[in-house]
This record gives C-alpha cells, sequence and structure tokens, in this order.
C-alpha cells in the first residue's frame, strides 16, 4: 500500500476533530538557520511553517488531537527528521549514495507539570530508513502560558536504522581518510529557548535558539566533524 495512503488511514479517526484542533492554532513562517555537523558541510537555511497551540501544550509541527484535556493531550502528527538528508551539501561527500527525505508519523502526549509543559514523542518513518526516534521534553512556560522566553531541555533517542542511515559508511563508500563505519542506537541532547513577543493583537515574533549535542555513535562517524551544532529560527504568526 502506498506510503502516503497509510499516513490518511492513521489520521482518518482524528477527522472529526480536526476542525476544532484547528480552531486553537494560528500560522507563520520563520526562517531557519542549522550548523550541519557533516564534514565540509554548509549552514544550511530554509524556511518552515510556524504552528502554534494557544492552549499552551507547545506541541510541535502539525498535529491532530486524540484525547484532550485541562492538562493534558494525546495527539497523532506528521514531522521530518531534524537530520539533513543533503549532508550539508558537502562537496566532499558528494561521491557518497544521496539520502532520501524522512517522512514520520508522531503518536505523543503532553502533559501540564512543574510551571511547564512535558512531551513525550515517538516518530516512524514511513519512506526513507524505517528508524524510530524518541523525544523527552521539558519545556518552562508557567501559566497562562503566555511567557516571552520559554527555555527547554530534550533528550532523543535514534534506533541504529536511524544513525547509520545519516552517518554510517558503506564500504563502497569507504576511501583514504573515510573508513567504513556502522552507528549504533544513539542518544542527541538539546537544550534551547523559545520566543514569543506579540507586536499587535494579531501579530507575533516568533523565534527559537537551540545546542544539540551528539554521542560518541554519532561523533565517531568519520563523516561526522562536529559533536554539537547550534540551529535557530525567527519569523512572525498571524492569529485569527
Amino acid at each position: 500500500m502506498n506510503k502516503f495512503a497509510l499516513l490518511s488511514i492513521a489520521f482518518l479517526p482524528c477527522l472529526a476533530n480536526a476542525e476544532a484542533t484547528l480552531a486553537h492554532w494560528d500560522l507563520g513562517l520563520a526562517v531557519t538557520a542549522r550548523q550541519s555537523p557533516f564534514v565540509g558541510g554548509d549552514t544550511q537555511l530554509s524556511a518552515k511553517p510556524v504552528f502554534a497551540d494557544q492552549s499552551g501544550f507547545n506541541i510541535p509541527g502539525p498535529s491532530l488531537s486524540l484525547l484532550n484535556s485541562p492538562n493534558a493531550r494525546y495527539y497523532i502528527g506528521v514531522g521530518l527528521d531534524d537530520w539533513d538528508h543533503e549532508r550539508g551539501n558537502s562537496t566532499q561527500l558528494k561521491d557518497m549514495h544521496e539520502l532520501d527525505r524522512a517522512i514520520n508519523l508522531r503518536v505523543g502526549g503532553a502533559w501540564k507539570v512543574m510551571n511547564g509543559v512535558t512531551l513525550f514523542d515517538i516518530a516512524q518513518d514511513m519512506t526513507a530508513h524505517k528508524g524510530t526516534q524518541l523525544k523527552a521534553r521539558y519545556t518552562f512556560n508557567p501559566e497562562p502560558y503566555q511567557a516571552i522566553f520559554r527555555p527547554y531541555g530534550e533528550v532523543q533517542w535514534l534506533s541504529d536504522k536511524v544513525t547509520d542511515y545519516y552517518v554510517g559508511v558503506n564500504a563502497d563508500e569507504a576511501k583514504a581518510g573515510r573508513p567504513a563505519y556502522q552507528a549504533d542506537a544513539a542518544f542527541a541532547f538539546k537544550a534551547g529557548v523559545e520566543v514569543e513577543q506579540p507586536l499587535s493583537p494579531k501579530l507575533t515574533l516568533v523565534g527559537d535558539v537551540a545546542v544539540t549535542a551528539y554521542d560518541s555513535q554519532i561523533s565517531d562517524s568519520p563523516i561526522i566533524e562536529r559533536s554539537s551544532v547550534w540551529g535557530g529560527a525567527l519569523g512572525l504568526r498571524y492569529s485569527w
């Protein structure tokens, strides 16, 4: 069965709640920058949509609610990998096999606890490496959940299919200075701060800056030259 058809089927139970869910979301656009961990990789500039859950749950990306309560939300969603499938457009890695863009089906929950929001997210790739990623995140955002600065910490677990897909080196890709390498499951640790500054009743300036550090399964790869990378975003969100 077509993978995108599977995604559609997965969303069918949520469609009855789609209108109510979307009513809680504002939409905007942000310019993003992310340092590449790859050897010879360039900092990547792009644009992404900005979604904001006005209920304060801070759920990233497009999602549909499955169950709601004042202090908890369970959802299903879609998303892309944080990893750059073009390896930072590195000229030194152009001779390696091309990678496909990973599209993930996500399931998770968010809970308002300890003056903020705790989120747990499971992502399963449907199109590229077929790997699994787990994410646990805490965002400090005390009630009424309208803080201008919201610091957060995040722990990510990546299955071996994910890590080996991006940082592994196959035998036919090995050469002098680039030995074959197979990566196992790994952890990544992320810390950052989100910013929201209202400019008018309907327009809000949004931003995010963060640092992500990788464990040795990733940083020991011969095609990785940085064990930590920075990233950020800046944009505008409009409320209707």
